[in-house]
């Protein structure tokens, strides 16, 4: 949302409806939508009012006038509202790489990048994880992430041996088709797919970790990531896979994360976050770089008030402990142990 305004001055997405539904139910009809990002210590905020939160389905002042000058929008429903523009250039973001949990599984083949601009992620879905594999495959993985059974230190090598730490004893090639805008990937010479979802579902995660990491082959493009920075956004990277290979991922995330890639990941599952504890016990992460945050929805004491949102961020130390555990934060485990051990 907050790069698409920044990108195109429209920040609603597609599937996700009008301003009016992601906005929370339980704010007032005269409270804004806020989203204010940092980086570098320095702040880009969004903010959308509305006169009539009832009526509100659209934007406008995205012409390039100042916030306070902004006109009010009108839509058909007859409601006001309006949004600050993004007053700096897009390029002046990080290289950022979303990708959901709606991502694509087992496909015989994956589009190419075709649009103008450079490559620097790997879809939302995934689909461009081969192309952004193939373009940069040379790239120069820092040694803190490269596998110790890797063949070489670019990411070919590295991304063959990651997704063979999560799936052992395969075998992975990948490959483009120009002429048809086409990118396609086997799996031990089988398509992937007569493979298990969990490569499919797994290869762009493992891509964009190392990617975002690796010296690319092209200076330019280089320089301009490392004056940017990068940044990766992640939904449930533990889809399909068994605990050891979620305890894994965990571990590349840190790793990337020390390689000095935010990463900021949505999971359910604590053997991923294992691994990220696991990562700074052995001190390949310091402790400080690693923030867990628990959100839960609460009911206020009248019942007639929408849900409220609480978030908790206990603290991690050298150790990989935390200072508390939440009700409910990843403690099902515990709780199921004490009930098979009962006599």
């Amino acid at each position: 949302m907050f790069w698409k305004w920044a990108e195109t001055g429209d920040p609603t997405l597609a599937g996700h409806g009008s301003l009016q539904e992601i906005k929370n139910k339980g704010a007032a009809p005269s409270d804004p939508i806020i989203v204010e990002s940092f980086f570098d210590n320095n702040s880009i905020k969004m903010e959308i009012e509305f006169e009539d939160m009832d009526k509100a389905f659209g934007f406008a002042g995205s012409n390039g006038v100042g916030f306070d000058q902004a006109p009010f929008g009108r839509n058909e429903a007859g409601a006001q509202f309006k949004l600050n523009p993004y007053k700096k250039k897009a390029s002046e973001l990080p290289f950022m790489s979303y990708v959901s949990a709606d991502r694509w599984g087992p496909r015989v083949s994956l589009p190419m990048f075709t649009f103008a601009g450079d490559l620097n992620h790997v879809g939302e879905y995934g689909q461009y994880a081969i192309d952004f594999l193939s373009r940069n495959e040379r790239a120069i993985v820092p040694n803190l992430l490269r596998h110790p059974n890797s063949q070489g230190d670019t990411l070919k090598y590295n991304v063959r041996a990651w997704l063979e730490e999560i799936a052992p004893n395969i075998e992975f090639k990948h490959g483009t088709d120009k002429q048809r805008d086409m990118a396609f990937a086997t799996i031990n010479d089988f398509r992937p797919t007569n493979t298990g979802f969990g490569l499919s579902y797994t290869l762009p995660i493992i891509i964009i970790l190392l990617g975002m990491a690796a010296t690319m082959e092209d200076s330019k493009k280089q320089k301009e990531k490392a004056l940017r920075g990068a940044l990766v956004l992640l939904e449930n990277p533990e889809a399909h896979i068994h605990p050891k290979g979620q305890t894994s991922i965990g571990k590349l995330i840190s790793l990337a994360a020390a390689c000095g890639v935010q990463v900021i990941v949505e999971t359910h599952s604590d053997h991923l976050m294992d691994g990220i504890r696991i990562a700074v016990k052995e001190g390949e992460l310091n402790a400080e770089d690693a923030a867990f945050h628990y959100f839960t929805s609460h009911l206020t004491p009248d019942k007639n008030r929408f849900p409220s949102t609480v978030v908790e961020t206990p603290k991690i130390d050298s150790n990989g402990k935390l200072t508390y555990w939440p009700k409910g934060f990843f403690d099902q485990t515990m709780h199921n142990c004490a009930i098979l051990a009962r006599r």
